[in-house]
């Protein structure tokens, strides 16, 4: 695999989560990645610190990462 297509999967993701929050397999079904694909691009995106993992109700969800200042 290249980062060339982690990268580009990463963004894939990003703009999938854009103004949502969704479980895994409700990312992995809006995206068609394969599990490889999404896993790789989830992780890029968090070493960038562009992602939030949050639990609710026992599921994993994941949102775009907003820095607020105040």
């Amino acid at each position: 695999m290249k980062k060339s297509t982690i990268g580009e999967n990463a963004g894939v993701v990003w703009r999938t989560l854009y103004g949502k929050k969704l479980s895994w397999d409700e990312l992995a079904a809006a995206t068609g990645l394969s599990a490889t694909d999404l896993a790789t691009a989830v992780g890029w995106l968090a070493r960038e610190d562009k992602i939030s993992f949050l639990t609710e109700n026992g599921t994993e969800h994941l949102e775009i990462y907003h820095e607020n200042y105040y």
